[in-house]
């Protein structure tokens, strides 16, 4: 028998996946279902260079799930070539998912990386915070134009 923290492990790598796959279909319903009223989406970054005005449009912070379409409305602009959800680590109140991605921005920019997403649950069982670890230098030169998907700088 699972206990407490075991049954809201599963549920949260659940949810996770079950994000994920709506994103890759555009099923922004599905993925807002698991996003709570209150989401803080990139907020908690004091510094963060990429959220500075030469940052990509989609890198933005979000105090609340209504918030979340301009996201999905932004990211329906950039054309994908490839997203992969490579692994999920998941725990009872938070779970790191493992993305590859590979798209090109409206700059012309094309972007191919390896993230890690760490997604925050509440005690709802909703997400109330999303923050994403990536090669930001990576990132803000595809916002510029560049093509990332070089193996030689």
């Amino acid at each position: 028998m699972m206990d407490t923290d075991e049954k809201r492990t599963a549920a949260h790598e659940a949810a996770v996946r079950e994000i994920y796959v709506a994103f890759g279909s555009g099923d922004e319903a599905g993925f807002l279902s698991h996003i709570a009223d209150d989401v803080h989406w990139e907020t908690d970054w004091e510094d963060n260079w990429a959220q500075h005005a030469d940052g990509p449009p989609h890198f933005i912070p979000i105090e609340a799930k209504s918030g979340v379409p301009t996201f999905f409305e932004i990211m329906s602009g950039y054309t994908f070539h490839d997203l992969q959800l490579v692994d999920v680590i998941p725990g009872p109140e938070k779970v790191v998912a493992q993305v590859k991605l590979d798209y090109t921005l409206p700059s012309g920019g094309r972007y191919r990386d390896e993230q890690l997403h760490l997604w925050t649950f509440g005690p709802e069982g909703t997400v109330i915070a999303l923050r994403h670890f990536m090669d930001t230098a990576k990132l803000l030169a595809a916002n510029r134009g560049e093509d990332t998907t070089a193996t030689s700088r």
